[in-house]
């Protein structure tokens, strides 16, 4: 499912009004009516309205909410931010419709008119805020801003038309104060806005309605942002075959673990192996060989020595690039720890080794003292950072990194030519080429200790079957999110550990691929 920026959708509008002659005032007249539709679902003959309206086309939609609303016999009063001289074109028609059908209509130019739409709210079953939709391009200030919290505070329920005013339709943050939206109707395709956090929060419930866009217009358009859905996961697992054997699923080596942080090594193994890989080698530190061998004795573990207890030394470099030539897949980090000798494992792995690598955790954190050597990589590889490793590896803030996830998962990935899946409430994952994909199940209680490397484990395992890397980060970090959704309807948010993702993973798999 295709996603857009403001700017984008503007030209959908332009082209689908210029090229293929559908007015501006037809797809305004779709919105409205989509609207409309999803009300009467949900409110009878006797619940009153307030529209409150920008002079734009987000207010014009709401003009067309209001008469349609008005002529099946509903109570509607409309409110207007502004003059109503300000009013732009297609929305000016719809104005001067419902001037001529005498519905009440109250300009809110100063604050003491504030207390005329306070009393509009308070007896209002429902709000309609139309006020600016993807317009937006600064902060909202002056008597718009007061109008919002009005809203906010007064309302007993809250539709938004397109997307909350107040939250930018680019990366969903909130342009100073937004609405709080019970139910947000957006129109031909979803904002990134509208999916993103916080907007997402503000939205609600989202809703997507046609309104008479061709098809044509958006494949000319060549959008690069989607959401991962079902459909392009199950498309892409391969169908096992009656004659095979655990050769066929494919070989992962992993270097993990270190004292203390063995649980990470274990954790990436296991959910590797539930993700159907045939074979698992483990390179680990001779002292933590037992107790990887009790948790996972599916693994093969390849006990290396020390330089300190814990830490595989530099001179097992040879024999880790050696075994890389029978594997599909390298995946490095998960529990290392920081040190000197992973860094100069990585950097060897990096710019010897020629099957797909995925690096996490302490790979990340060696990585970005030293991004440069993405640049003599020989491979294809998949990075996959918090947002606390993202701001190492670029020298954001975080905050920063949250303001733009997208674009900031985006420029990495163009730039180092690297598989960049920025984990956060929605993971993104940005292709080289300029594809993104954003992934929207997954719940609060997939934070804990654990979950990223179970999602590591997921990605080596489906590279390994001979998954393309990019559509094997899409696969698991979908199949990832939706069993943390599924394991919380049973243990709720609060109880869900990493072990229990890894429990139910195989079912979430058999369930999405229909087998």
């Amino acid at each position: 499912m295709k996603v857009v920026l403001n700017e984008e959708m503007r030209k959908i509008d332009k082209t689908t009004i210029e090229k293929y002659g559908i007015p501006g005032i037809i797809l305004m007249e779709n919105a409205g009516l989509g609207v409309v539709e999803e009300i009467i679902k949900d409110f009878k003959r006797d619940s009153n309205f307030t529209i409150i309206c920008g002079r734009g086309n987000n207010g014009g939609d709401g003009f067309v909410i209001a008469r349609h609303l008005y002529n099946k016999g509903y109570n509607v009063k409309v409110f207007i931010i502004g003059d109503s001289r300000d009013i732009s074109k297609d929305a000016l028609i719809n104005f001067k419709i419902i001037q001529n059908l005498n519905i009440n209509i109250t300009n809110i130019l100063d604050e003491k008119d504030l207390l005329k739409l306070k009393e509009g709210i308070l007896s209002s079953t429902v709000v309609i805020d139309a006020l600016f939709g993807t317009g937006l391009s600064s902060e909202v200030k002056g008597i718009a801003s007061e109008v919002i919290k009005y809203i906010n505070k007064y309302s007993k329920y809250i539709f938004s038309v397109d997307i909350p005013s107040g939250i930018c339709g680019d990366n969903g943050q909130v342009c100073g104060v937004a609405v709080k939206a019970d139910k947000t109707i957006t129109f031909g395709l979803k904002k990134c806005g509208n999916i993103l956090y916080p907007g997402a929060e503000y939205c609600g419930e989202l809703i997507l309605k046609d309104i008479g866009i061709p098809r044509e217009v958006v494949d000319l358009m060549n959008l690069k942002f989607n959401i991962i859905t079902e459909e392009i996961v199950k498309d892409s697992i391969p169908i096992r075959k009656k004659d095979s054997h655990k050769g066929s699923y494919g070989k992962a080596n992993v270097i993990a673990g270190s004292f203390g942080m063995t649980g990470a090594a274990i954790l990436t193994c296991k959910s590797a192996l539930r993700s159907g890989l045939g074979l698992l080698r483990l390179y680990i530190a001779e002292s933590l060989n037992f107790i990887i061998k009790t948790n996972v004795p599916e693994a093969i573990t390849v006990p290396l020595g020390e330089i300190r207890k814990g830490v595989i030394g530099i001179n097992n470099i040879r024999e880790i690039l050696e075994g890389t030539k029978d594997a599909d897949v390298l995946t490095i980090g998960p529990g290392c720890g920081n040190t000197s000798e992973l860094s100069e494992i990585l950097k060897r792995i990096i710019g010897e080794v020629d099957k797909p690598i995925v690096i996490d955790a302490d790979g990340l954190n060696v990585l970005s003292k030293n991004v440069e050597w993405l640049s003599k990589k020989k491979s294809e590889i998949v990075i996959t950072p918090h947002l606390g490793e993202m701001s190492r590896l670029t020298g954001l803030s975080i905050e920063e990194i949250k303001r733009n996830p997208i674009e900031v998962a985006k420029n990495f990935a163009q730039k180092w030519n690297v598989i960049t899946v920025l984990k956060s409430a929605r993971t993104i994952i940005a292709s080289p080429k300029g594809e993104v994909f954003i992934n929207v199940n997954g719940n609060p209680g997939m934070a804990t200790a654990g979950c990223g490397d179970v999602l590591t484990g997921i990605i080596t395992g489906f590279i390994a079957q001979g998954i393309e890397p990019l559509k094997a980060a899409i696969i698991s970090v979908y199949i990832h999110g939706l069993t943390g959704d599924r394991v919380a309807e049973k243990k709720g948010e609060y109880g869900l550990i990493a072990g229990d993702i890894i429990e139910k993973l195989p079912y979430t798999i058999k369930d999405v691929i229909g087998r």
